[in-house]
């Protein structure tokens, strides 16, 4: 197994790392998944001055779909998944409001992000409908997961009894490995559409085995999901080309 390691906060680390995938798949690539992500950080930016989970949980994926285009359209039919949360139901995506110093939290940054993902999902749908072509866009949720996503960064901050109740709670959620099955099926399933969203069937969708989820309501504005990809667009650099401009290679 290949691995190529990547700070996704670097849109110039994300684009050789696309380079690098592009040369290991020999110029095709069936399935993305995109699933790192960063949780209850502190406020931070990156060296592009944008705040981190917006920079890690978006706009990295967003750049790293972008740059591997050609190689997905010269898959026979490709399909990106993007991984949100069952906690998207509580963020507030504004692309025109970021997340000002002023009023940040923590935790509201990561629910944004989250959402952000359904709607990057809504906005890839729509772009490769209207080129008419087989890529699919589809998002996938794993629940509620006992991981030390959102602890460690509490902990890492001193903020050792909130990591500690985090964790307890964390205790009772299902495994990594079951968190999974959601995103295998969005991958996989021959009958996945584009801009369908999966999710554990249990209730409030915070374990269980996948099936067809519903989003948000907030994560279906296609005026937001269009202006968050206009957005997202300018501050990537436009790895997805424009209309009215030639399409990447494979394109068809």
């Amino acid at each position: 197994m290949d691995s190529i390691a990547c700070d996704l906060a670097d849109l110039e680390q994300v684009r050789e790392a696309a380079e690098h995938v592009v040369g290991l798949v020999a110029g095709r690539l069936d399935v993305l998944i995109n699933n790192a992500g960063v949780a209850a950080l502190a406020l931070t930016r990156s060296s592009s001055g944008h705040e981190m989970h917006f920079a890690v949980n978006h706009l990295g994926h967003f750049a790293l779909t972008g740059h591997l285009l050609p190689a997905l359209l010269n898959a026979f039919q490709p399909r990106v998944v993007n991984v949100s949360s069952v906690l998207h139901r509580l963020g507030r995506c504004r692309p025109d409001r970021l997340h000002p110093s002023h009023r940040y939290h923590r935790w509201s940054a990561y629910f944004d992000s989250k959402l952000a993902n359904l709607l990057f999902t809504q906005g890839l749908a729509t772009w490769a409908h209207t080129r008419r072509l087989p890529l699919r866009a589809i998002a996938a949720h794993p629940g509620l997961v006992n991981t030390t996503l959102g602890s460690s960064a509490l902990r890492a901050d001193g903020r050792n009894v909130e990591a500690r109740l985090l964790e307890k709670i964390q205790a009772r959620w299902h495994s990594p490995a079951q968190a999974a099955w959601p995103l295998v099926r969005a991958a996989t399933d021959p009958r996945a559409a584009s801009g369908e969203f999966f999710g554990p069937g249990g209730r409030w969708e915070w374990s269980g085995v996948p099936v067809r989820v519903r989003a948000a309501r907030r994560a279906r504005d296609p005026g937001a999901a269009k202006q968050l990809w206009r957005l997202s667009q300018q501050l990537t650099g436009h790895p997805f080309p424009p209309p009215g401009r030639s399409s990447p290679q494979g394109e068809r």
